[in-house]
């Protein structure tokens, strides 16, 4: 009931503030203050309760008749009025047009609204023309418009001849005229719109086609099939870098190298260069969002998967450093990438971006890198689970999925510290109305002094059941701190999630030294805070194989408990690295000779195994290796 009254309020409103407009002209005075505004609003009155002021229906009913010119005045008033619904009318077309072919219903509703309000315009200005324009006296006109909104059968009466002007069916010259006017403008406004869809069509059509021919495939090689085990990918939500879990399984059997052509041609290296800063935004008092692109313009030099992230490479205090982030931006804005990162009190790189860096600036990058990935072509649905900056790898899938309209559903979960530290909090909430299958929901630890009536404490099983229907047959990412991630796998076996169905990003402090210096040992992150690293061991390793890099034309001594990573950095040969511990997949290189053992190798896809690919920072052996570094 309220929602077929609220638009016969806004219609009521329009037309008594246009009729009450132009009974202030007949009698000679102004417009109360009240009912000026109300008229200059189109209507908008209505939408809060309000109405035609007490005093207007009886000064209404109470107006003398007025002279010819004061009629004309009138008139134009309604003209006016008429001529300003029809732009309005014509603007919400192209909206419900646009949000039909994108199948957006919040769209669609809005555009109507549009719509509603030019044709309340337009009619309450058409009232006025039939009336006045037809020799009525004011309260005659107000009785006539009050018994059509009443939906009451019009008072039969003999029409009013003008004063010194031919009446034609009771209506002026003037008045048919701009009636005849407006009539030949709204068909040919409508003509223009007609012709103007169809060329739309058309051009949708042939891009349409285009693209089907010519459109890539939805995921990398890299990412493997759709429902394959859990992979572990670094870096990079915000700001944290990857955080190995404790090995339980046996080391795998060694690595055989394939053929050298066959490892040389598997290295596929990323892309590396400079990207310039062209925008800076704060999220929330310690987050950062930070627009990179090309320092001559148009697009970025590279193509990523949504979850992937980039390394960033700095001269920072006298150390070389390097840091990964996920990309938070959708892989569909091709023109930037946008990377969030948190300010951690530790971070060479995090410091640096929030307190030097400005815009203009030139970054070193290198990527895209990661498996972390989801396009919509693995699953039906998505239920993507985060905490803290662990949100920006779900940022650029939820970004992506709604800029291509994903048909399934997408369910976020979120959980933070306070309120205050909800990032892309107006961004979500603004995407959730737009799109029906987007359900977000989110959980903020500490609500102390807040206006927060959301859910509160942890992402429990609670919380996931009552967010997220039938998780069990649905496929899961989750990104966060160490501790958060682990809490929430066990929270999904509790629920019946397989565990094929999982996919995790990992993610604490940078671990990353510079070139030439023996490489620290991975220690544990109990919270996504900053953790140093452990000093390197004291004790001395003995050699007992060589290791030759082909590419750089160097050989060093290589310890069975040291990887070919800390051999290259002792002897000066670079390989490119991020988290050291096995989840990044940055420090592959091709295997030319020998056998190598990894402990970890989730950043490993198999299929790169199989062709001779190790991962450096992982990979050891007791005997000679031949690696083109």
């Amino acid at each position: 009931m309220t929602g077929r009254a609220a638009p016969r309020r806004r219609r009521l409103a329009t037309a008594a503030a246009a009729l009450v407009a132009a009974a202030a002209v007949l009698v000679g005075t102004g417009p109360p203050p009240a009912v000026a505004q109300m008229g200059g609003m189109g209507g908008e009155m209505g939408m809060h309760g309000g109405g035609v002021p007490p005093q207007t229906y009886p000064s209404l009913m109470a107006a003398p008749p007025a002279d010819p010119a004061a009629r004309e005045a009138a008139l134009r008033e309604a003209h006016r009025r008429m001529t300003s619904g029809l732009p309005l009318l014509s603007a919400g077309l192209d909206e419900a047009t646009r949000a039909l072919q994108a199948g957006d219903p919040q769209g669609m509703r809005e555009a109507g609204e549009r719509m509603a309000e030019g044709l309340n315009l337009y009619r309450s200005g058409l009232s006025t023309h039939l009336a006045l324009g037809g020799g009525q006296a004011p309260a005659q006109a107000a009785l006539g418009w009050y018994r059509g909104q009443l939906g009451l059968p019009a008072a039969t009466a003999a029409p009013m001849a003008m004063d010194g002007g031919g009446v034609l069916w009771g209506l002026s010259w003037f008045h048919l005229t701009t009636m005849g006017f407006l009539v030949a403008f709204l068909a040919g406004t409508l003509l223009i719109q007609f012709v103007r869809m169809r060329r739309v069509g058309g051009l949708v059509q042939r891009l349409a086609t285009a693209s089907a021919r010519a459109a890539p495939a939805p995921a990398p090689a890299a990412a493997g099939p759709p429902g394959s085990a859990t992979s572990t990918v670094p870096p990079a939500a915000g700001g944290a870098a990857p955080t190995p879990a404790a090995p339980t399984a046996p080391a795998p059997p060694p690595a055989t190298a394939p053929s050298p052509a066959a490892a040389t041609a598997a290295a596929k290296r990323p892309w590396s260069g400079r990207l310039r800063v062209a925008a800076i935004f704060s999220e929330t008092p310690d987050v950062k969002t930070f627009r990179l692109m090309t320092p001559e313009g148009g697009d970025v030099p590279f193509t990523f998967m949504p979850g992937q992230f980039l390394t960033f490479s700095a001269e920072i205090e006298g150390e070389r450093a390097r840091r990964s982030y996920t990309i938070a931006s959708s892989p569909t804005r091709r023109s930037y990438v946008e990377v969030t990162v948190k300010r951690e009190a530790q971070g060479l790189i995090s410091r640096h971006l929030h307190d030097k860096v400005a815009v203009g600036d030139l970054l070193e990058v290198a990527g895209p890198m990661g498996v972390f990935t989801f396009t919509g072509a693995e699953a039906d649905s998505i239920v993507l689970i985060s905490g803290g900056v662990g949100i920006t790898p779900m940022m650029s899938v939820t970004r992506y999925l709604t800029d291509r309209s994903f048909p399934g559903d997408i369910f976020f979960l979120h959980g933070a510290r306070t309120p205050q530290d909800l990032t892309f909090r107006e961004e979500l909430e603004h995407l959730q109305k737009r799109y029906a299958n987007l359900h977000i929901a989110a959980t903020v630890g500490r609500v102390e002094g807040t206006a927060w009536m959301g859910y509160q404490g942890h992402v429990s099983k609670e919380f996931i059941a009552r967010a997220v229907p039938e998780i069990a047959r649905r496929r899961v990412h989750i990104c966060g701190p160490p501790p958060m991630m682990a809490a929430v796998k066990a929270v999904l076996a509790e629920l019946g999630v397989p565990q094929e169905q999982i996919k995790t990003e990992a993610f604490g402090p940078a671990r990353g030294v510079a070139a030439g210096t023996p490489a620290p040992l991975p220690v544990p992150a109990p919270s996504p805070g900053p953790v140093p690293a452990a000093p390197a061991a004291a004790v001395p390793r003995i050699a007992t194989a060589e290791v030759q890099f082909t590419r750089s034309g160097k050989t060093g001594p290589l310890a069975p408990d040291q990887s070919v990573l800390e051999a290259a950095e002792a002897i000066g040969v670079n390989i490119d690295y991020s988290c050291r511990v096995g989840i990044c997949g940055v420090c592959k290189v091709p295997l030319l000779k020998g056998k190598v053992t990894m402990e970890v190798e989730e950043g490993l896809p198999p299929e790169e195994k199989a062709r001779g690919i190790i991962l450096a920072c992982q990979a050891k052996s007791t005997g000679n290796l031949e690696v083109e570094a």
